[in-house]
């Protein structure tokens, strides 16, 4: 069996070796080589949810990006570059297994919240933009992001903060996820994910979470509890 894929900064390939397959990763310069059983039918290439490397610390994404004021009641809908990771996983009968995941992208934590109650987060800044922003779609995808104020004072807003435990990536043209943020109080919002697939991107990836056999009980998105700027 074998599978190859290069461009200039991410290389993968598979080898027969004596009755094994082989597997080789090199993305820009970080290199993975392991050996594989023949068992598996399929190899897919999907992104995955950002909150991976360089090891699963937290599963939580905050994205940081220039202050945006929004009245009460007011609905606004937003475009926030995110980071992307991409997974590698094998296909055997009807169970698809990780084999590995990589990113082109530096990786940085923040904390949101307070030290003794706060959560540890994957943190990325992002510029603002009222349209679809033109992308490397090996580094980062695009999030629509509706801001709801539904408190009853204007709002300043510079960052989300998700539970990548009800993300839904697509692909096609690019990366694409699409959420929303209800602000409920000066130091309440709740962010949730569709999934509905946008136009362009009309196919979903692959869940890592399930892959990994973990049970996803919390579809109903994170309650950022300590503000929104």
């Amino acid at each position: 069996m074998g599978f190859s894929y290069a461009d200039p900064d991410i290389r993968i390939q598979l080898t027969d070796k004596a009755g094994l397959v082989k597997y080789e990763r090199d993305c820009a310069g970080k290199k993975e080589s392991r050996y594989l059983s023949r068992t598996f039918s399929a190899i897919h290439i999907h992104p995955v949810e950002p909150v991976n490397l360089p090891e699963a610390l937290t599963h939580f994404l905050e994205i940081s990006f220039p202050p945006l004021l929004i009245s009460p009641g007011a609905e606004q809908t937003i475009y926030l570059k995110f980071p992307v990771e991409i997974g590698v996983f094998l296909e055997s009968g009807d169970k698809t297994d990780p084999l590995d995941v990589f990113s082109l992208v530096p990786v940085k934590f923040s904390l949101y919240g307070s030290p003794s109650s706060g959560v540890i987060t994957r943190w990325y800044q992002s510029d603002l933009y009222t349209d679809i922003p033109l992308i490397d779609l090996r580094r980062e995808g695009v999030m629509s992001l509706l801001i709801k104020n539904s408190g009853s004072e204007t709002m300043t807003v510079s960052r989300a903060v998700f539970d990548s435990g009800s993300m839904c990536l697509f692909y096609g043209d690019r990366v694409a996820m699409t959420a929303t943020m209800e602000i409920l109080s000066p130091l309440i919002a709740h962010t949730t994910f569709s999934d509905i697939a946008p136009e362009d991107c009309p196919n979903r990836a692959i869940d890592l979470y399930l892959t990994r056999g973990f049970s996803i009980t919390n579809r109903k998105g994170y309650f950022m509890e300590a503000g929104t700027i």
